[in-house]
Parts: C-alpha cells; sequence; structure tokens
C-alpha cells in the first residue's frame, strides 16, 4: 500500500479489516497474472497475425494506388490506417515482450505503452471519420466532391490524423507524469482518483463522440442515396409497358456496400470499447479503477484484442470484396501469372468472337450494298 499514498487517497480510510477484505477479493485476479496469461500470451497471436496482415495489406495498397487501379483519394486513407494499425500491433508485441519477458512487471510500463497503443487506434479512427465524410460530401455535393477534396487535401487529413495522435499521446502522458512523478505531484496535487481520472473521461468522452459521429454520417449518406434512387425508379415505373429482360434480372446493390463493411466492422469490433467506456461513465464511485484495478486491467485486456481483432479483419474483408486488391495481392505471391494468361486467353476469344461478328456484318452490309445497287440499275 505505500506506494499509493502520495497518488491516492483512497487507501488511506481504509481499516485493517478492509485491507484484508480488499487482499482477499483481489488475490485470484493478482496483476501480474492478469498481465502475462491476458496482455502477453492471449494478445500475442492475434498482434503476431495482424502485423503479417498489416504489413502485406500496405503492400497492396500501395501498388494499386501506384498503378491507378484504384481511387487514389479514398484508398490512400485506408492506407493510413493500416499504418496506424501496424504501429498498434508493434506496440502491443513489444507489450507483449515484456510482461512475458520481465521478472517484476512496473505497471507504469503497461500503461505509457497503453497511451501508444491508443494513440495510433485514434490515427485509424481519424481514417474512418474521413472515409465517411469523403462518401457524405461526394453524394450530397457531387460537383464540388472534385473541387473541394483534392489530393492535397487528403493528404492534409493524413497528417491530421498523425497530429492527434500526437495530442492524445501527449495529454495521456502529460496527466500520468503530474500524478505519478512525486515533484509534480508535489507541485501539481493530482490524484489518481481526479485528475487522471478526469483525464480518462475527458478522452473517453470524445472517443465515444467520434464513434457515435461515424455511425451517423454514413447512415445519413445510405438516406440521401436512397432517396436518389427512389426518384431515378420513378422514372423507371413510367417504362413498364416496355420492359426489358436486362432490367427484369438486374439487382440494386445496397448504396456504398465497401464502406459499409469497414464501418461494420469499426461499428462491431470497437462497441466492446464503447461499452467499456459507458460503464466507467456510469460508475460514481471516484476509487472504482483503484480499488479494482486487477480485474479492470483484465477487462482492458479483453477491449485491446477486439481491437486487434478488427485489424485482422479488415484486410481479410478488402480482399475477398475488392477484386483491384485481390488481384496485387495474389501477384505478390506469384499467381498473377495464371490469372494473365486466363484473361489473355478470355480476351483473345473475345476479340476473335467480336472479329469474326464483324466480318460477317461486312458480309451483310457488303451484299444488301450489291443487292441495292443491282436494284437501282435494274430501275
Amino acid at each position: 500500500m505505500p506506494e499509493h499514498t502520495n497518488r491516492t487517497n483512497c487507501f488511506l480510510n481504509m481499516t485493517a479489516e478492509e485491507k484484508t477484505d480488499f487482499l482477499q477479493r483481489r488475490q485470484p485476479y493478482q496483476l501480474e497474472m492478469v498481465f502475462r496469461r491476458y496482455w502477453g500470451w492471449m494478445t500475442l497471436p492475434l498482434a503476431g497475425i495482424g502485423l503479417a496482415l498489416s504489413i502485406i495489406f500496405i503492400i497492396t495498397v500501395y501498388r494499386a494506388i501506384q498503378a491507378r487501379q484504384v481511387s487514389r483519394k479514398c484508398y490512400i486513407l485506408l492506407l493510413n490506417r493500416t499504418i496506424g494499425d501496424l504501429l498498434s500491433c508493434v506496440i502491443a508485441l513489444i507489450d507483449c515482450a515484456y510482461v512475458l519477458l520481465a521478472r517484476d512487471i512496473e505497471r507504469e510500463i503497461v500503461v505509457t505503452m497503453e497511451s501508444f497503443f491508443i494513440g495510433c487506434f485514434w490515427s485509424g479512427m481519424v481514417s474512418y471519420v474521413a472515409l465517411s465524410v469523403l462518401k457524405l460530401f461526394a453524394v450530397w455535393k457531387p460537383f464540388q466532391y472534385r473541387k473541394w477534396f483534392t489530393m492535397r487535401r487528403c493528404i492534409y487529413l493524413m497528417i491530421l490524423s498523425w497530429f492527434i495522435f500526437v495530442i492524445m499521446v501527449s495529454y495521456s502522458l502529460g496527466v500520468s507524469a503530474l500524478v505519478k512523478i512525486p515533484s509534480l505531484n508535489k507541485w501539481s496535487g493530482c490524484r489518481m482518483e481526479t485528475c487522471l481520472r478526469i483525464m480518462y473521461r475527458i478522452r473517453n468522452a470524445v472517443t465515444l463522440g467520434v464513434y457515435c459521429f461515424t455511425l451517423v454520417v454514413f447512415v445519413i449518406t445510405v438516406l440521401l442515396i436512397r432517396r436518389a434512387q427512389r426518384f431515378v425508379n420513378s422514372f423507371r415505373k413510367r417504362d413498364k409497358d416496355r420492359p426489358n429482360a436486362a432490367d427484369r434480372g438486374s439487382r440494386v446493390r445496397f448504396p456504398l456496400w465497401k464502406l459499409a463493411i469497414n464501418v461494420a466492422t469499426f461499428a462491431g469490433f470497437n462497441f466492446f470499447y464503447i461499452l467499456w467506456i459507458i460503464r466507467l461513465f456510469l460508475e460514481r464511485d471516484p476509487c472504482f479503477f483503484q480499488l479494482h484495478y486487477a480485474e479492470n486491467m483484465r477487462l482492458i485486456s479483453f477491449r485491446r484484442c477486439a481491437l486487434i481483432l478488427r485489424i485482422i479483419v479488415d484486410p481479410i474483408l478488402s480482399y475477398v470484396t475488392d477484386y483491384q486488391l485481390r488481384r496485387n495481392f495474389l501477384a505478390i505471391f506469384g499467381v498473377n501469372r495464371k490469372i494473365t494468361q486466363a484473361s489473355t486467353s478470355r480476351s483473345t476469344f473475345q476479340k476473335s468472337t467480336y472479329s469474326n461478328s464483324s466480318v460477317d456484318m461486312d458480309e451483310g452490309q457488303s451484299a444488301r450494298v450489291r443487292r441495292s445497287q443491282t436494284v437501282s440499275t435494274v430501275t
């Protein structure tokens, strides 16, 4: 208990019986066991897989952008998001190595690494928000879209995401220093249940607001597209007397379905984080986190794993749904030759078919011309 006396007052008013009861309740979830089992062994394989997939996805997207096979404005934001995911996995692996190899685990080092992990998460979140706003503006103001959202401004959005990363990390580490460094603690008078708790509540409130804002922007975008589709369908109803077989067999896809998949993974895997934030907001006891520190760190480890699972699922879904990325992904492993040969044979067959049909067409046209000339001569 002595190490907490200058940082928090949550343990000062405890009697001997309360301290014994507190230690007995904490015994099943000792902090060192939580760090090694949940922050170490449980996170290690997920972070390793996420790191490998992020590296491959960065190479794939870069090749597609360089070959101008995809929209540079959107995919450069996806590239920026994946760079943040890559750094998150690197920090998670460093954290795993520390908690598994260190003889005595310092929880302050683990918390510091967690600040960097959340900062990288914020860089990815800004990319998601930028993508949603980009699509909304493209639907809302299509004629001004190319003029306002240039490639340079997309690069500015990337710089903004890393500027927010610096702000979040500096804010977290600065307030933590005011609490945990003795000289600064004596000067500021901050405690864990005052300054540190307020800092986490502000950061969590911003996270909750950005999460809801991203979902609202996406829903508005879909509603605008649905309204435009209903307007177009009103004209199609007038042509029911002249049905077309191609129109009858066509199906209208869900608007922005690729972005919908990305937003769905973002919303689904971050939902545990949002539940954790709401739980902390509803808790009125300022000493709740300190009195249940080991249990709360165990829950945070599950939140980290949910965020890393999103890093794993996003590239896989992109390869499944995006043909250009899938083709570049296969080209990395040398599978592109078979695809190129197959596509070349198909294109050759199509060209030969087209040439044969054009020859037939020319022969038919020449026959008609000869017949018309004969008729004119007779007349």
